[in-house]
């Protein structure tokens, strides 16, 4: 009787591991995110704004990017969003450097992804931007491109167009400074125009686009403001985006 029991729980393991190993060999493989086809939001297929992976050329990583396919025909990745201060932008050069923030949120994608992606082909850049009245305008220019980290990330700005009037033209050939990496100490400006304006930023003497200064409805020229369009007064939605010319 004992060498029946022991025969049938010899039997009952094989058939477990029988089925267990059967099971194994049927479970489908975990599917692996496939490296994208298209090398910017201009050669992306379905032309459907949203999030997408981005790899610039063969000697780069993919990059989370948010592809804008409606407005301005479309092709537009974007770079900054700005519309309800949920994100301080108001930070130091290595966050500025590496990006911060959600795509699909409130973001900055980085500089070093920005000067990859705008020194491998030519760019042009859209700025979109909205008042607190819900007035409407854009920027833009015909070439973007910004140099490398030992560069400063200098700005190479084209020719204007658009209907917010021209407040960034000044800011071209500038170097971006953080409030930990501010080149601009001026005589009208000891503390240097990051401090004074609250936005790292492409700073000349200093700016008329202060587009990562602070998020605040208010007459002031540490908020997010466009000149030329309302003066110094803080602006509800921007949206900085460039495409593959």
């Amino acid at each position: 009787m004992k060498s029946n029991v022991c025969f049938l729980l010899f039997c009952a393991t094989l058939c477990v591991k029988a089925v267990s190993g059967s099971l194994d060999e049927a479970a489908p493989a975990t599917p692996q995110l496939q490296e994208p086809i298209f090398t910017s939001c201009k050669n992306e297929p379905s032309k459907v704004s949203g999030v997408y992976l981005i790899r610039i050329n063969n000697d780069t990583s993919s990059l989370e990017a948010f592809c804008e396919q409606e407005k301005f025909d479309g092709g537009w990745l974007v770079v900054q969003h700005r519309f309800d201060g949920s994100v301080d932008f108001y930070r130091n050069w290595t966050e500025y450097r590496e990006g911060f923030g959600d795509v699909d949120k409130e973001f900055w994608l980085g500089l070093e992804k920005i000067h990859q992606i705008t020194t491998a082909r030519p760019h042009e850049i859209t700025i979109e931007m909205k008042a607190f009245d819900e007035t409407y305008r854009y920027a833009r220019y015909d070439e973007f491109k910004i140099g490398s980290e030992s560069e400063h990330y200098i700005l190479t700005l084209g020719k204007y167009s658009g209907t917010a009037f021209d407040s960034m033209t000044r800011n071209n050939g500038m170097k971006f400074a953080t409030m930990d990496r501010d080149d601009m100490d001026k005589e009208n400006v000891p503390l240097g125009c990051v401090r004074a304006f609250r936005d790292p930023w492409w700073h000349a003497d200093c700016t008329y686009a202060n587009l990562n200064g602070l998020y605040k409805n208010a007459n002031d020229i540490r908020t997010m403001f466009w000149y030329d369009f309302k003066r110094y007064q803080g602006l509800s939605f921007t949206r900085m985006m460039i495409r593959e010319i």
